[in-house]
């Protein structure tokens, strides 16, 4: 049974003054391993003790079940609590009292229940808010926690001796056990409640309270784990009065483990607040001053606000950044694929687009057009009204092609004069017509350079691979267009001629 030491497993089972659960809490715990358990066994088992009946009642009734019908008798309240509530409030009520009936000396009795109440009051708020159906079981099992920590005192009593246990951090606490016991509290606890029958879950959960991350525990058991270890970390943040690095660090576990945001933890906080005086009545236990109450929760809610307020400006900041290297990433895009005098593809996007149309066209069978266009005599523009006339020219032919096209057809400058046009899914004739309409254009496109008025002509060499001509590679498909593109230049200029008119002829 469990991974113990021998010498601790020697040393528990000789331990003849800790105390054993009470005759109700034994028949409750039978009650629960059996599947067919009804609530009029377990009103039968609570009835009992006079105690515990009107624990059950008393908590049915009270503002943790505010929103349901009040009960004045007790198979009323079973109802209202249902069985799993019923049998895990039943036992802790038990558990409880049999344990305080003999409490250790030296060690902080009051501490130690204060630490458990509030984090299965933390644990039981932790469940109901993730919509989790175990939020009863969690609450036991977070009362539970420590339980190792009372067998510890009475089999080893100098563990605690000049340390404050309750006011240490549990790994540090743990650690310490480990160098004089070989184990820690919670491996302790998890084998007690293992030798008093208690269901499996709750002894794992006890055993694995430090494990947050819930190693090796199976998929379906993880969060139950994980709730049961946020509540006893909770529970340290609020006894640390709310402690500016405590509750940071417990705010980076509850959303990292749970994915609950800082600012949802605040309005817990607030719950927890109010249902913090309910518990220490029903366990009949003096837990916080309502001062005290309101103090914690104020700087809780105060810490947790600003780091909500630092999360979302740290979101606004990454979002700024992603902003702007989304836009650094535009600009580096458009260096590097587009021209920049003419805002059109530069060659590299269009040998890149070609072999994307090509393989496409290919494959599909559809028909894919290509245009070589040539600025007529456009040396002897630059020659005679410089260079800046040119680049003028340049940038009116380019938009003159842009607003001429479909939204998916490509074109780019492909050099010095010389501009490209993709025509995906266009047959010859479709592509015929759009050449004839820049040619026209083109004569619109005039710039007035130094008062004299400049009209720029085009060539245009037109392929297109629908079946008729085959093409091996889109090199073959551009030569060909570059072919037609010299027979239109050749044979006057300003003009579009197809190469199936050169292979024709």
């Amino acid at each position: 049974m469990g991974s113990l030491p021998d010498n601790v497993i020697e040393r528990l089972q000789r331990c003849t003054n800790f105390p054993s659960p009470p005759p109700v809490a034994l028949k409750v715990i039978e009650l629960a391993q059996d599947p067919n358990t009804d609530l009029r066994l377990v009103a039968d088992a609570c009835s009992g003790d006079p105690a515990i009946a009107a624990k059950v009642m008393k908590i049915a009734n009270s503002a943790l079940y505010a929103s349901r019908r009040q009960s004045t008798n007790l198979r009323q309240a079973l109802i209202v609590l249902g069985l799993n509530a019923t049998l895990t409030l039943a036992l802790s009520f038990t558990l409880v009292s049999g344990l305080r009936r003999d409490p250790p000396k030296g060690f902080d009795f009051l501490a130690y229940w204060r630490r458990a109440i509030l984090a299965a009051t933390w644990g039981k708020l932790l469940a109901t808010e993730l919509n989790q159906p175990f939020a009863e079981e969690v609450f036991i099992s977070a009362l539970l926690q420590d339980i190792g920590m009372l067998a510890v005192d009475r089999i080893l009593p100098k563990t605690y001796e000049d340390i404050s246990p309750l006011q240490l951090d549990h790994s540090k606490l743990a650690q310490h056990e480990i160098n004089l016991l070989g184990a820690d509290h919670a491996a302790i606890g998890g084998w007690l409640l293992e030798s008093w029958k208690m269901p499996e879950q709750l002894s794992r959960a006890v055993m694995h309270s430090h494990d947050i991350e819930a190693n090796g525990i199976e998929s379906n058991r993880r969060m139950y784990i994980r709730v049961v270890a946020m509540s006893g970390q909770l529970a340290d943040a609020w006894l640390s009065g709310g402690d500016e690095v405590t509750v940071q660090r417990m705010a980076v576990a509850a959303e990292k483990y749970l994915g609950i945001v800082p600012s949802r933890l605040a309005d817990m906080f607030d719950v927890i607040r109010e249902q913090l005086p309910i518990a220490a009545e029903i366990f009949e236990m003096d837990l916080f001053e309502e001062a005290q109450l309101g103090e914690i929760t104020d700087a809780a809610r105060e810490i947790l606000m600003i780091r909500n307020l630092h999360a979302l400006s740290e979101a606004v900041d990454l979002q700024k950044q992603a902003t702007m290297l989304q836009s650094e990433n535009m600009v580096l895009r458009q260096e590097t694929t587009m021209d920049g005098l003419t805002g059109v593809g530069n060659r590299r996007f269009f040998e890149d687009s070609l072999a994307k149309e090509f393989e496409s066209a290919s494959r599909h069978g559809w028909p894919l057009s290509l245009m070589f266009i040539d600025l007529d005599y456009f040396k002897d523009i630059n020659d005679t009204h410089g260079h800046p006339a040119g680049d003028e020219i340049l940038r009116e032919i380019a938009d003159m092609i842009t607003a001429s096209l479909r939204s998916d057809d490509v074109v780019a400058r492909y050099g010095g004069d010389e501009f490209v046009v993709l025509l995906p899914g266009s047959d010859n004739k479709a592509a015929c017509h759009v050449a004839d309409r820049l040619v026209t254009e083109a004569a619109g496109c005039g710039a007035a350079i130094k008062g004299a008025q400049i009209f720029p002509t085009l060539s245009v060499g037109i392929v297109t691979m629908d079946g008729r001509f085959k093409f091996a590679t889109p090199k073959e498909l551009l030569s060909a267009a570059d072919k037609a593109l010299y027979h239109a230049k050749n044979t006057g200029r300003n003009r579009h001629t197809c190469y199936e008119q050169i292979k024709a002829a």
